[in-house]
C-alpha cells in the first residue's frame, strides 16, 4: 500500500466533496484529512502512471505563500519515499 501525503498550502483547505469523490469512484482506497494534510491511500503506484486531482478553497488570505510538500511513500517501508513541493503557481485555478 502507498500513501500520498499532501500538505495544504497556507490559507487553503481541501473541499471534502472532491476528496470523498476520489474514494467513492475508486481512484483511491481511502482518504484522511488530518490537521493541514490530506492522506490518500493507494493500492500501488509501481509500474503505472497514476494521477488524481482534488479541489481546495482559500479560507484565509496569506501573503507570500511558501511551497508545500507532497510525500509519496510505502506504508510498510517508510524509508522508501519520494518528495516534491508544489506552490500556488503550480496549481490550476478555477472560479
Amino acid at each position: 500500500m502507498v500513501l500520498v501525503d499532501v500538505k495544504m498550502l497556507s490559507g487553503f483547505t481541501p473541499v471534502m466533496a472532491s476528496i470523498e469523490e476520489l474514494e467513492n469512484n475508486g481512484r483511491v482506497m481511502k482518504t484522511e484529512v488530518k490537521n493541514d494534510h490530506v492522506l490518500f491511500y493507494l493500492e500501488t503506484v509501481f509500474g503505472t502512471a497514476n494521477h488524481f486531482t482534488f479541489s481546495v478553497e482559500q479560507t484565509n488570505l496569506v501573503s507570500n505563500i511558501q511551497p508545500a510538500p507532497v510525500m509519496v511513500y510505502d506504508y510498510y517501508e517508510k524509508d522508501e519515499y519520494a518528495l516534491v513541493s508544489y506552490n500556488i503557481n503550480s496549481v490550476s485555478v478555477s472560479q
